[in-house]
């Protein structure tokens, strides 16, 4: 059990992992680092502010893992100050490779353990936070070169959790999350800003619905996400345009093959998946 867990923002993940690191007895002491003012209700023993210096320093001291839940650009600016408390530190952040080169070279980064949690919601904020947000999930483990103690005690506390931990190196991460993660939210956005040019709202029903159940998305999170791994995401909406030109182009003419061979080919995936 920690001593003490420490969360740089308070929000979806960093209150999900509040409430789920408690309901698993993984901490004595939780305490929240954020830019907000404390809310009346919260599932932190502590809440320090993060625009006070002296908070922050009070929030990380003896922290034995510390876990920046917060935008991209944000966790490679804390690192310096996180490493700083001595204890372990991992991310919650959507893209690795730019978080891995900001930590190089950082005094002791070797307890640095970069990881994402393949776990969220349409909607985000503390007040929709989850003790089983993580039940069941992956949460993607990106070392590169962190302390095999370091890595252990990270995964024991993801498995504690309820998440199942994976490894991948940053590059295979950014890959690969551009293709599940990142184009799936910009395909649902712009399906839902289609149909509506298109003023066809009024026959929409579940399907749609589920399609675009992640349309659009916190600027301040998804900006981070574009720069960050902007090659990446470019490079699957290319092929993916590539797959749907050749289908549109099929069924202009008349021509349903590509089209069927496409949901053929999507129904043998989902069907190897299941079983």
């Amino acid at each position: 059990m920690l001593e003490k867990l420490t969360i740089f923002g308070a929000g979806l993940i960093g209150g999900s992992v509040a409430l789920a690191a408690r309901r698993a007895g993984l901490a004595r002491r939780i305490v929240a680092i954020d830019r907000r003012a404390e809310p009346a209700r919260h599932p932190f023993d502590e809440w320090f502010s993060a625009s006070d210096d002296a908070a922050v320093t009070a929030g990380l001291a003896g922290a034995g893992l510390v876990v920046l839940a917060t935008p991209v650009q944000s966790i490679m600016a804390e690192l310096p100050r996180a490493l700083g408390s001595g204890g372990v530190v991992t991310d919650c952040g959507s893209t690795k490779r730019a978080v891995v080169n900001a930590a190089r070279g950082l005094p002791g980064q070797e307890r640095f353990v970069p990881s994402h949690p393949m776990a969220g919601r349409p909607v985000g904020g503390l007040e929709q936070a989850s003790a089983e947000l993580f039940d069941g999930r992956s949460w993607l483990l990106c070392p590169a070169g962190a302390a095999p103690e370091a890595v252990e005690l990270l995964r024991e506390f993801v498995a504690g959790l309820g998440a199942r931990a994976a490894e991948l190196s940053p590059e295979d991460h950014d890959h690969s999350v551009a293709i599940t993660s990142h184009l799936p939210q910009l395909l649902a956005s712009a399906l839902a800003v289609l149909a509506d040019r298109e003023q066809a709202l009024r026959a929409a029903g579940p399907g749609f619905a589920s399609a675009t159940r992640v349309a659009g998305g916190a600027e301040s999170m998804w900006r981070d996400i574009f720069e960050t791994n902007g090659d990446e995401i470019g490079r699957a909406l290319r092929l993916l345009a590539q797959q749907l030109d050749s289908a549109g182009a099929s069924l202009e003419q008349r021509d349903t093959a590509a089209a069927l061979a496409l949901l053929e080919q999507a129904r043998r995936l989902k069907g190897s998946a299941e079983s």
